[in-house]
């Protein structure tokens, strides 16, 4: 069960470092790239090359190094001091998840300065615990803790909560690696505290996942479980996949552990899909290794050995020799069951030289059970009584820990349950006090019963004034309802009428042979329609005093694409906002857009031609109204063409909304109109 307990707070350590850092993603990769390619060369553009790399931090690390020659040249043009220790920092992070920690050291030594010089306090505290992690997760773990406990020491001076709290979770990381149980569940327990004090939510269900790791440790898995899902919650809420897979894996070896291995399958395979997403080399070699045990564990030796391989190839990628160690052992675990001796020998002899390199004694309770098993089965019984001895000592040494974490949670349950009887205390004084001022509302109450009857007599009479006045207000609501009724009825008609004189115009065009003359009568039919469409908006909207634009143009793009028959070869997109206009505006507008699309269809596109139109209108601050109509045809002028009358009208209605317009014709036309509206001519 502690096993179980380690492996889950080894992958929340992880991903802990992204706890208050911007997580990568592919879609925010690809959209800070594109924001990159038109920045100008300028201090904005350093910060966005930051944002890149820091965002390749947890998402292809390798190709977040590839920025880095660009931005450090660009930060020391600027001669900007901040850019390049910032740049610094990043290139340091992305070389510690690349598992190149002598590397992530030099960078990170090179930004403290930087930062240092800068007088950047909170970059300096971020940097100090960094530089801890980039010593631990290279198995230098003395001064790995000396130095969190300075960086500690700095941010708790600084107050700076954030950094207090990362410094607390890397700190409870190392003592589990090392073994130290009780030292590891206190200062969980500090890293609760300041959690609760950050009030953000993604460092809460980060408190959850550590606090539901020593409900494991403590042999409550019920607990523990309940914890796990709660943070699970905060994490999808977020939409925080790196922390997903964390409670996902973590879920699976609590299920794994209880031996309800179709349910750590479910979770793990959730988890394998979200790190395939995020194309994390050293997510996805955890998650194989935790497949590996599950399958181990179930006694199928061959897929087992496939998932530790794949591990084995990742971790190498990484640089990462305690998880290698630890895949090295599993492998020589599944080899001795599978009776291939000599190939067992050999991945236990690459573990033990990982082991020691690593400085780690405590992890090599499984290596020394492996090399136990092995030594039996092959008859060499006194290294395997060895062998045995160096694993009862470990198993000793981590029983009297966990005793001791065990003892630590009892304390940590009673603190909560003082805290719980504070609350109760203080909730009864509350009643206490509640109870007393009823009595005193009592008392006003039975004093005031006399002044309450001269009240009622009063509240009769103004009872009966107020029935009087709703009957009133009922029979105005009445008359304001037949008003309405009639208005729409009204609107109705005319929107009717319009449309018969439109086919009047259509019937009468139909019978007429002079091109010039049908194309005029074609015109009138559609400025009829356009105003036949206001009317019938308005019968049909909400509002009697209102048009909707957008859904307005929609309507009249339609019906005069259908008048043209062009439906086919042209495209007409109203990229605007829904927009209310009162009636005495909408007609005119209705009618310049109408003469505008006209103009449109009859000329902009020759012979057939494919083509695209953009209608836009949208009103500023200061009340007036912004319409644009554009093409990509062939550039000829909208209101040049033809007879000459449609340019005369939108001329006239332009004025009429003391309007202005205005034409540019490049790859296309594009007409602008603004108009101030409430001086109308």
């Amino acid at each position: 069960m502690v096993r179980i307990g380690l492996l889950t707070l080894a992958l929340g350590c992880l991903f802990q470092q992204g706890l208050y850092a911007q997580r990568g993603s592919k879609s925010r990769v690809d959209s800070l790239r594109n924001a990159l390619t038109k920045a100008k060369e300028d201090s904005e553009k350093v910060k966005l090359y930051a944002d890149v790399m820091w965002a390749h931090v947890y998402h292809k690390p390798e190709l977040g190094l590839t920025y880095e020659e660009a931005a450090f040249a660009l930060a020391k043009k600027l001669d900007w001091k901040h850019g390049i220790a910032k740049i610094f920092h990043i290139a340091a992070r992305l070389r510690w998840r690349l598992g190149r920690y002598d590397d992530a050291l030099e960078y990170h030594e090179t930004a403290l300065e930087l930062y240092k010089q800068n007088g950047n306090t909170h970059a300096q505290g971020a940097v100090l615990i960094e530089i801890g992690q980039d010593y631990l997760d290279n198995g230098k773990f003395e001064k790995a803790e000396r130095q969190l406990r300075a960086a500690l020491q700095f941010n708790e001076a600084a107050r700076d909560l954030p950094n207090i709290a990362t410094a607390y979770d890397i700190l409870c990381y190392l003592y589990d690696v090392q073994g130290l149980s009780a030292e590891a569940t206190k200062t969980a327990y500090e890293y609760l505290k300041i959690t609760e004090k950050l009030g953000d939510k993604l460092a809460i269900a980060h408190s959850a996942h550590m606090l539901a790791s020593n409900y494991v440790a403590l042999g409550n898995n019920k607990e523990a479980l309940k914890y796990f899902q709660k943070g699970l919650k905060v994490a999808i809420d977020l939409d925080e996949k790196i922390e997903q897979v964390n409670f996902y894996t973590a879920i699976g070896n609590l299920y794994m552990a209880e031996g309800k291995f179709t349910d750590a399958s479910t979770n793990y395979n959730t988890a394998y899909l979200l790190a395939t997403e995020l194309q994390d080399t050293k997510v996805l070699a955890f998650l194989q290794r935790a497949v590996g045990n599950l399958h181990h564990t179930q006694g199928h030796l061959d897929s087992a050995m496939a998932q530790y391989r794949l591990a084995e190839n990742a971790y190498k990628l990484v640089d990462s020799k305690q998880d290698l160690a630890l895949v090295y052992t599993a492998l020589g675990k599944v080899s001795t069951s599978k009776k291939k001796f000599a190939e067992s020998k050999q991945y236990f002899q690459k573990a033990k030289a990982l082991y020691e390199a690593t400085e780690t004694t405590q992890s090599m309770g499984e290596y020394y059970r492996g090399t136990e098993q092995l030594d039996s089965v092959t008859g060499n019984w006194q290294s395997a009584y060895r062998q045995y001895k160096q694993y009862i000592a470990i198993r000793d040494s981590a029983n009297s820990s966990a005793s001791l974490q065990k003892l630590i949670g009892s304390q940590m349950q009673f603190e909560h349950e003082k805290k719980d009887a504070a609350q109760k205390a203080e909730q009864e004084k509350k009643d206490i006090l509640a109870q007393a001022e009823i009595k005193r509302q009592l008392n006003i109450r039975n004093s005031s019963l006399v002044l309450l009857l001269v009240v009622l007599a009063f509240a009769a009479a103004a009872y009966r004034q107020r029935n009087k006045l709703a009957r009133e207000k009922k029979r105005s609501d009445q008359l304001l309802a037949d008003k309405e009724l009639l208005l729409r009825e009204i609107h109705h008609r005319v929107k009717n009428n319009l449309e018969v004189v439109s086919s009047l115009l259509a019937l009468q065009s139909a019978q007429v042979e002079h091109v010039a003359t049908k194309e005029a009568m074609q015109a009138s039919q559609n400025r009829v329609l356009s105003i036949g469409i206001v009317h019938q908006k308005l019968y049909q909207g909400s509002s009697l005093g209102a048009i909707e634009m957008k859904d307005y143009f929609i309507n009249l793009s339609e019906s005069i694409l259908d008048s043209f028959g062009a439906e086919e070869r042209v495209t007409i997109e109203c990229a605007m906002e829904q927009l209310d206009v009162d009636i005495d505006t909408a007609v005119p507008l209705g009618l310049i857009v109408n003469e505008l699309l006209t103009n449109t269809l009859k000329y902009a596109f020759p012979e057939g031609q494919q083509g695209k139109v953009q209608i836009k209108l949208s009103k500023k601050a200061d009340g007036v109204l912004q319409l644009q109509v554009a093409d990509n045809g062939v550039g000829k002028s909208g209101t040049t063409q033809g007879t000459g009358f449609g340019g005369q009208l939108v001329s006239l209605l332009t004025q009429q909304l003391n309007g202005t317009m205005r034409e540019e014709i490049h790859n296309g036309t594009k007409i602008s109109f603004e108009f101030k509206m409430g001086k109308a001519a």
